[in-house]
């Protein structure tokens, strides 16, 4: 009910907790009485979910005691757990990582009703992302940041999707310029068939009509590697990029990305990652709340600041900006930050650490007796996150 509502309807109810609340109660008052009309049409409702995985577990159980073969179930039973199976693949994680680490792409699974409104919700978080100049915490493969451009996907995709796949088929396709390619496609027994790991579907499919029975030759091995690569990236999870790609436009004119490249969209989306000092100097103002600060003294505050963060790692400064901001990852300009993150000197204490307020992007640091002291706050504050208001 709820997740049919428009983004706008969405933005008024957010807005208001009453309003919220009451729409809240509607849901569960509907769900409800639904749930006691089914129990009215049920003459014998099974037993909870709990009794009867006891049940397989005690049966099995005994029979390995014994060490007896368990009993072949009913007909009855294996479609019952053929349903189970469906259910929990549909209750897998929405996203996967292929390929490197950190970086999704949808797994649709059975593609059920919900599973596909729960991917168009995701693609709406997007979108809002997009439209309020937010950062999106979750990292995509670039073909899923194509799909949401309307943009072809391309061979060289995979390489970011399967690195080890992509340098394969490379070097296969390298091999068809060789002299002695044909010799070495003959070892190769390839066909224009796959198959697919449990993420994409599982299971063997062809990839042209009767592809089992058509070799990989050199003068077919690009339509081999084009169609692989489309396959695997896109129609084994087609329904689920539909449903992301309309959630984004949910929210946002179509129009208003066009002209972008992925890694366009991926700026807007993730920031960047590599925090820049001196770009965050620009960004940063300074206030005075400790009563004591001179004008020297506040030269002397930021230029320990700065130099503390200009020798930190790049894991530290991302430690850093996320402590003070909420965001591992500087926006992909100066309107991203809303409001531009500022340092609130506080009173002189060197017993207690740096806080911050993510939600105004401010952070509070008092006037700390030495630049080490200074340091070793400040590293211990990213790492506990201890947050004023988050």
């Amino acid at each position: 009910m709820l997740l049919e509502l428009s983004p706008a309807q969405l933005l008024t109810l957010l807005a208001s907790e009453e309003a919220l609340r009451m729409r809240v109660n509607e849901a569960i008052a509907l769900l409800m009485q639904t749930v006691e009309m089914s129990a009215l049409d049920v003459a014998h409702p099974l037993p909870p979910a709990d009794s009867l995985l006891e049940d397989v577990d005690l049966f099995l159980s005994l029979s390995e005691q014994h060490g007896s073969k368990p009993v072949t179930p009913a007909k009855e039973n294996i479609a019952e757990e053929n349903v189970t199976e469906e259910n929990l693949d549909d209750n897998m994680p929405l996203f996967y990582c292929p390929g490197k680490q950190g970086f999704y792409s949808p797994r649709q699974g059975k593609a059920s009703y919900e599973r596909l409104n729960a991917f168009r919700n995701t693609g709406r978080l997007i979108g809002l992302c997009l439209l309020q100049n937010e950062l999106c915490p979750m990292y995509f493969n670039r073909h899923v940041l194509k799909v949401i451009l309307g943009r072809s996907i391309r061979f060289h995709d995979l390489a970011f999707f399967d690195p080890v796949m992509y340098e394969s088929l490379r070097q296969l396709v390298l091999d068809a310029e060789s002299k002695d390619k044909d010799s070495s496609f003959s070892t190769f027994d390839l066909n224009f068939s796959i198959d697919l790991s449990p993420e994409e579907g599982g299971g063997s499919v062809e990839l042209v009509t009767c592809g089992v029975d058509i070799e990989v030759t050199p003068n077919n091995v690009y339509d081999y590697v084009r169609r692989y690569a489309e396959f695997r990236m896109f129609k084994t999870q087609q329904k689920a990029f539909f449903a992301l790609r309309s959630g984004v436009f949910d929210v946002i004119p179509e129009s208003s990305l066009d002209g972008l490249t992925a890694e366009d969209l991926r700026l807007l989306l993730n920031g960047v990652g590599d925090i820049n000092v001196p770009l965050l100097i620009s960004y940063t103002s300074f206030n005075d709340e400790s009563g004591l600060a001179t004008s020297d003294r506040q030269i002397k505050f930021k230029r320990w600041l700065w130099s503390i963060v200009d020798k930190m790692t790049p894991s530290e400064r991302q430690d850093l900006v996320y402590f003070w901001t909420g965001s591992p990852a500087l926006p992909a300009s100066e309107e991203g930050f809303q409001p531009m993150p500022s340092v609130t000197m506080r009173p002189a204490d060197d017993s207690h650490l740096p806080t911050a307020n993510t939600c105004i992007s401010r952070l509070y640091i008092p006037l700390y007796s030495s630049r080490t002291i200074l340091r070793h706050k400040l590293l211990i504050a990213i790492k506990t996150k201890h947050f004023g208001f988050v």
